[in-house]
């Protein structure tokens, strides 16, 4: 008996010191901190790690049990390094003061994924050497030039999302291929993603990625267009419970926000105009904040002059109605018609306005 448990405790041993690990070895230029930390994972599984850096120099080591998209990052990330994770040897080499020039050298998926990020990097610098021309002849009066500037950068930019679709269709067996699907895969992107999903080779669909594309397509497909409102209740800054449902009969906006996201800022005045126009007429506005500090919240409420209600449970990207209508990234916005069912997701600017004047007719301007 004590020899079986000596053999079980052994080959145990053996079966850890066997168990292949992945080694970072990097060296970053003009690098001023001391730690920076690995992150790994699937969105809804990821493991961290930190590192103390001398000299630029630092390594990380673990074990995955499937190459894994992966991040190195400071906390203000200045420095922000993606890459994909397998158990092997990866060199890193980079300059702290560049964001575009890290190299990542490795075999198999790692390979796979810094020719393909190389790729999108290369655009990057194009495209944003053009938007800042474009800025440039703008402010120096040549409107003319920069407007044609401005289209080729534009043109240039939606050439990445062109290109990572066109990934996907073309490497059904790469876990790369899941990675790129699950940032693809929105309530606007769905019925295309459930696509490409089925293309995917059976291992891929069976990675842990795999199955957290599946639970994605799962959730969205409650809150795509067509489907009634998943009904929720959240309160408002003084406390009070407001519920969705109490705006059966008459059209509401649910729009996901935060004091701090930019593009979301910039939208509220557009719409406060739409809300003017078209308030007593039967549209609403239900706004759901992504905030996580309450201040931050109310002073861009009031600095905005935003008369609808205002809810938040103030858990950040945590925030139960967020999770339930799948959201992960803001602006985001869901149109419900008066009998509690979706009819429009993503709308903003003239995309937003030209739907509610279709539904409620054009305002004469005062």
């Amino acid at each position: 008996m004590k020899a079986a448990l000596c053999l079980l405790i052994t080959n145990n041993a053996l079966a850890q010191k066997k168990a292949p690990q992945f080694l970072i070895k990097a060296k970053i230029a003009n690098f001023t901190d001391s730690l920076l930390f690995l992150n790994y994972g699937t969105l809804s599984a990821s493991s961290i790690d930190s590192a103390v850096v001398k000299n630029g120099v630092f390594t990380f080591k673990g074990h995955v049990k499937e190459p894994a998209v992966a991040m190195i990052f400071t906390k203000n990330f200045k420095v922000k390094i993606d890459l994909y994770l397998e158990n092997s040897n990866i060199a890193v080499e980079g300059d702290a003061n560049s964001q575009f020039k890290y190299k990542v050298t490795g075999t198999g998926t790692t390979k796979e994924y810094e020719q393909l990020n190389q790729r999108f990097m290369d655009n990057r610098i194009r495209t944003v050497a053009l938007f800042q021309k474009a800025y440039d002849l703008k402010n120096a009066g040549d409107t003319v030039a920069a407007k044609q500037l401005q289209a080729r950068a534009d043109s240039q930019y939606q050439w990445e999302y062109k290109a990572r679709h066109e990934y996907i269709a073309g490497h059904p067996k790469s876990y790369i291929s899941a990675f790129e699907l699950l940032g693809y895969t929105t309530t606007i992107t769905l019925s295309n993603s459930i696509k490409l999903f089925n293309g995917l080779d059976a291992s891929i669909k069976e990675s842990n990625i795999g199955k957290e594309i599946a639970a994605r397509i799962e959730l969205l497909s409650k809150v795509e267009e067509g489907k009634p409102a998943q009904e929720f209740t959240q309160s408002t800054p003084d406390g009070k419970p407001v519920t969705l449902s109490s705006y059966k009969g008459r059209y509401v906006l649910v729009e996901f926000w935060a004091s701090w996201c930019g593009p979301c800022r910039a939208e509220n005045p557009n719409l406060l105009k739409q809300y003017q126009l078209y308030n007593n007429k039967g549209f609403d506005i239900l706004s759901v904040s992504l905030d996580n500090n309450k201040d931050n919240w109310l002073k861009a409420v009031e600095k905005d002059a935003l008369p609808w209600t205002q809810v938040s449970d103030l858990k950040g990207w945590s925030n139960e109605v967020a999770v339930l209508y799948g959201i992960r990234a803001v602006p985001a916005s869901f149109l419900i018609d008066p009998a509690g069912k979706i009819v429009a997701t993503g709308l903003r600017g003239e995309t937003l306005n030209k739907k509610l004047e279709t539904l409620f007719g054009q305002v004469p301007a005062n």
